[in-house]
């Protein structure tokens, strides 16, 4: 009977390439339909933006298509490979042979009905002995052709495609991007807008008495015909120029926020910020002649030009606000202000002409409008 139990081992040998046989056949059907079904259920997604209802019952088709896939293709084989799951029979697996090989015919078939035979005679067994030794040079596993499964590969050229077409028109990153809004069905999203704003102003901190444009531009697939700027609660229309939208805000500047707004899309709120000029309130300036003069002392308000002789004593008195510093500046020399409070006060012996400008300063601004006198 060593002859017999060769063929069975041999049959056995059989059944397990004809199942690693399905295992591939299985592995790219499952590549290609599931991968396919995938981005159908992104799809989806991509082009109706479902609610929290309708991604969900997207999400369990997905998970139920899938599972009944990888259990049909992958695990049914994976179970036979491993006799966790009855498989074709031997009588099955002979059938398969006979057709294969014209010698075996049904040689194969009759000997496996004959071995169930329970009479086992002396004459039986011998029966069995010589067929079994006449099978014994037939390669059965040589019926299974393992290359046959790989024709299975053109189904990948689907979605290999499908995939391509997206990477070419950009948008296999947004498509992707269903994804997670599947995954995360309970999750509130809200389609992209079909442009942005994009800010091209920098510095938003300018001086209160200066003039400052903000300017605009949209990145998208649509083109608004009208873009506006709220400033305040209040809708105004910016100027197109070319591509861009401009809007300038003129003195005196306060702090005040801002953002803009097309076709019910609003962009990100920026802050304009206003910033505080130094400035003269009351300017006043003592004149002390000298005492050879014998003239009394006079009082200039409003302005720095005087005529005095040489060797008078000038006072000078500002009253600023937001102001920090006052310097007199000279040919020669920037003599600082004495600072108390908002008051700010100089003496100086004047002996020649004196040409000079006063220059105000806080800390937003240096040496601000500087003011010429003689």
């Amino acid at each position: 009977m060593n002859s017999y139990n060769n063929i069975l081992d041999k049959l056995d040998r059989f059944s397990r390439k004809f199942y690693t046989k399905m295992l591939i056949k299985g592995g790219l059907l499952f590549l290609a339909f599931g991968v396919l079904y995938f981005m159908l259920i992104l799809g989806i997604e991509y082009f109706f933006w479902l609610n929290s209802g309708g991604r969900l019952v997207l999400l369990v088709l997905f998970l139920i298509v899938e599972g009944f896939l990888l259990y049909h293709y992958i695990a049914v084989p994976i179970f036979h490979l491993l006799k966790l799951k009855k498989g074709i029979s031997n009588k099955e697996a002979s059938l398969l042979i006979g057709k294969h090989f014209k010698e075996v015919g049904d040689k194969l078939f009759n000997l496996l009905d004959l071995a169930e035979d329970k009479d086992r005679s002396e004459l039986l067994l011998a029966s069995i002995q010589q067929r079994s030794e006449n099978l014994t040079i037939v390669p059965f596993a040589k019926a299974i052709n393992l290359k046959e499964s790989y024709k299975y590969v053109k189904y990948l050229l689907i979605p290999v495609l499908s995939l391509v077409v997206l990477w070419v028109s950009g948008n296999i990153g947004s498509f992707f991007g269903s994804y997670e809004r599947v995954i995360n069905y309970d999750t509130a999203y809200e389609p992209p807008a079909p442009f942005s704003f994009k800010f091209l102003t920098g510095d938003l901190e300018v001086l209160e008495d200066r003039s400052v444009t903000v300017q605009v531009a949209t990145e998208g697939k649509v083109q608004p015909t009208e873009v506006y700027i709220v400033v305040n609660g209040k809708e105004l229309s910016l100027q197109k120029t070319g591509d861009l939208y401009e809007f300038t805000f003129t003195p005196p500047l306060t702090s005040t926020e801002f953002f803009f707004k097309a076709n019910d899309i609003n962009s990100r709120v920026y802050e304009l910020k206003s910033l505080k000029t130094p400035s003269i309130q009351f300017f006043e300036i003592t004149l002390d002649y000298p005492a050879y003069t014998k003239k009394p002392s006079d009082i200039l308000k409003g302005t720095g030009n005087a005529i005095f002789p040489e060797g008078t004593k000038v006072s000078w008195k500002i009253e600023g606000t937001n102001t920090e510093e006052i310097v007199l500046i000279s040919k020669d020399t920037t003599i600082p202000f004495n600072k108390e409070e908002s008051s700010f006060s100089l003496n100086k012996t004047v002996y020649n002409e004196l040409i000079y400008a006063l220059a105000t300063s806080n800390k937003n601004v240096e040496n601000y409008e500087k003011l010429e006198y003689h």
